[in-house]
């Protein structure tokens, strides 16, 4: 069933602020939110990359929003007892212990603390698209960095994260995701996007001189390249949806992540449906690690795989905020303070100190949500 754009009363800002970004001339996107467990905010609007309107079935990639997902279904695994967060990461995956990083306990190597958040090696898109192979290269890699010091696992998360997955439970994440998560809450959201789904995928573009955050700059740590460098350009294509790239590569709508997010700020239930208790959602949310990456000197802060304020990550205002932004400039989220989520995914990246799309946004939300409290 199609959708209608809209708006609650009261949140009319929000919408002035998104047109002025993506009116029907400009590159395509959606912003979603709900408020209380109500949605109080579906938009979308502007142009796809093949010219055709952004409507409401239009998906797109959202980079590292993909690894909040991740998270929720690690926190499932964790809730069944599959999974304990403090056990050591190798009684689980024996050949993690490679270098002597097999101790650090499995919540802490979802919180980016495990020393490999690259990988000292050339990787073609072939290996890229298989997570089990991927794993194993994670699983042989030497840390790069000191273990317990946050280092932001870019790509090497999602595969931390599914392989623990598919030890425990025997599906692939993207099938666990689809029947565990997406399924019983009805979001299209997907980690590996079927057929059925690759038309409606807007396929991603790059603002002139495009770049991550953590390589800007004229001091780039030379080890970088081991976090971004295996990034393949394919990455936001139609082609490339189809393979589980659980770092980085879900396919979803901002409608479908802010739903994701209401469920978690709601205390794991929406509509109805029940995935995960309140105390897992505040163990997955309390933090693990902090710090500045000793890559790129950021500050980073993490829960069991979700970013956390206060952090260099737009994510609002409200100072309990969790969730998990993406490269370009998408966001996803939730605000406990206001009982609130957010998402908002988008075609066209651009660099984070050019960018002021979502932080708009969010500010523009944030006073509506108050101003409705």
């Amino acid at each position: 069933m199609s959708r209608q754009r809209f708006v609650a009363p009261g949140f009319e800002p929000v919408a002035k602020v998104f047109d002025k970004y993506h009116d029907a001339e400009k590159p395509g996107a959606s912003f979603a939110a709900t408020h209380r467990g109500k949605q109080v905010v579906d938009l979308w609007g502007g142009v796809r990359s093949d010219g055709a309107p952004w409507d409401d079935g239009t998906v797109c990639v959202i980079a590292s929003g993909t690894k909040g997902i991740c998270a929720t279904a690690i926190m499932m695994l964790v809730e069944r007892g599959l999974l304990n967060l403090e056990a050591p990461i190798e009684s689980v995956w024996p050949e993690f212990a490679e270098g002597g990083k097999g101790q650090v306990t499995v919540g802490d190597s979802l919180a980016h603390v495990a020393g490999v958040p690259g990988l000292e090696r050339s990787i073609s898109v072939e290996e890229i698209s298989d997570p089990i192979l991927m794993a194993q290269y994670v699983a042989a890699q030497h840390p790069i960095t000191p273990l317990g010091i946050p280092s932001y696992h870019a790509m090497t998360y999602g595969w931390i994260a599914s392989e623990l997955l598919r030890r425990v439970d025997g599906r692939s994440i993207g099938t666990f995701v689809r029947e565990e998560i997406a399924s019983p809450l009805q979001l299209d959201l997907h980690i590996g996007a079927p057929d059925s789904v690759l038309p409606r995928i807007c396929e991603t573009t790059r603002a002139a001189n495009y770049n991550y955050s953590a390589m800007a700059g004229d001091d780039v740590d030379p080890r970088l390249q081991y976090v971004y460098g295996m990034i393949p350009a394919e990455r936001g294509t139609s082609m490339f949806a189809k393979s589980e790239l659980p770092g980085g590569g879900g396919i979803a709508s901002a409608y479908a992540m802010s739903r994701l997010y209401a469920m978690l700020v709601n205390g794991g239930e929406l509509d109805g449906v029940r995935l995960l208790k309140p105390e897992t959602i505040e163990i997955a949310r309390r933090q693990r690690s902090v710090g500045n990456d000793p890559l790129s000197g950021r500050l980073l802060r993490f829960g069991v795989g979700f970013e956390l304020n206060p952090n260099p990550s737009r994510l609002g205002m409200d100072q309990w905020a969790f969730g998990h932004t993406g490269a370009g400039g998408s966001t996803h989220g939730a605000w406990p303070s206001m009982h609130g989520s957010f998402s908002y995914a988008m075609r066209e990246f651009q660099s984070e100190n050019a960018d002021s799309r979502g932080i708009e946004l969010l500010d523009v939300l944030d006073e509506c949500m108050s101003k409705a409290q």
